[in-house]
């Protein structure tokens, strides 16, 4: 009976002690992943200031370009669909 009762004390022993060592290695783990991050975006190369600003009027330009087909498209098929309702049947 005390010997069950020693290994049943032991084995809480150990969980704790795994428990804590979990939540160390956890901790640890978030300030690695954080270390590595930050590693990785050192390595990263950033556009010059040109390159920035011909990229977003490169953008601007073909938001405006698909803007404008998406409003004559819609013009068409308006007048298409206000041609076919005009159509009397019957």
């Amino acid at each position: 009976m005390a010997k069950e009762m020693k290994a049943a004390d032991k084995k809480a022993v150990d969980k704790k002690t795994a428990d804590k060592k979990a939540k160390k290695e956890n901790r640890f783990s978030l300030i690695r992943y954080f270390r590595e991050m930050f590693g990785e975006v050192k390595k990263l190369t950033w556009l010059t200031g040109k390159e920035l600003l011909s990229h977003t009027v490169a953008v601007f330009v073909f938001v405006i370009v698909m803007a404008v087909v998406i409003y004559v498209l819609d013009l068409a098929f308006g007048s298409g669909m206000g041609a076919l309702e005009s159509i009397k049947i019957g």
